[in-house]
């Protein structure tokens, strides 16, 4: 009798086990974006985080990662997370990757948007951007509201042809359009030297 009660129970337990794992696994309610995944090695009492990760993607599969050494945070504005030694990427739905890098930025954890800062590097297929400041502006229900990226200060930019000095740069994440701006003076581009030759 009590090995029969026995195997019940354990009969029972595997039951649960297994439907608590296919529940996580398939049921659990998962929003049109997928909730950010935060891993935050420590914090402590001044609001310090150190090797933050934030981890987004959107219902078409566009992917949003940025990681950093370094963040804080004050309690007036808690999703403003202000970042150091910055490294991020956009996974776009081709699968080109959008690789960012810079000294700081200011993260917003509600709506995803960040504005890079100092030393940014850019990097997407041939280009190359180098600034000191990039925003991208994503939104919680759309991740891309206007799919648009834009870079600005002490902007240079470079392909495998030409070097341009700017003000601003557009680049539109969907169609990959670019476009260039300078308020003051003509935009500068140097062709690159082929082979030696201009």
């Amino acid at each position: 009798m009590k090995k029969k009660i026995f195997v019940q129970i354990l009969l029972t337990i595997l039951i649960l086990i297994i439907f608590f794992i296919v529940y996580q696994k398939y049921f659990k309610k998962v929003s049109n974006l997928n909730v950010t995944e935060i891993e935050e090695e420590s914090t402590n009492q001044e609001n310090n985080l150190v090797n933050i990760t934030y981890d987004s993607i959107d219902k078409k599969g566009r992917k949003y990662i940025i990681t950093a050494e370094s963040g804080t945070f004050n309690d007036e504005e808690p999703e403003l997370i202000y970042m150091s030694n910055v490294n991020a990427e956009i996974i776009l739905q081709d699968g080109s990757i959008i690789y960012i890098e810079s000294l700081n930025a200011e993260y917003n954890t509600s709506n995803y948007d960040t504005k890079f800062q100092k030393e940014v590097k850019l990097k997407f297929l041939e280009h190359n951007i180098f600034c000191n400041n990039l925003n991208i502006f994503l939104s919680s229900d759309k991740f891309f509201k206007d799919n648009l990226l834009e870079a600005y200060n002490d902007l240079t930019y470079k392909n495998l042809d030409i070097i341009m000095l700017a003000d601003k740069i557009e680049i539109d994440l969907l169609t990959k359009n670019t476009k260039i701006f300078n308020y003051k003076d003509k935009v500068q581009i140097k062709k690159k030297k082929l082979n030696g030759n201009n």
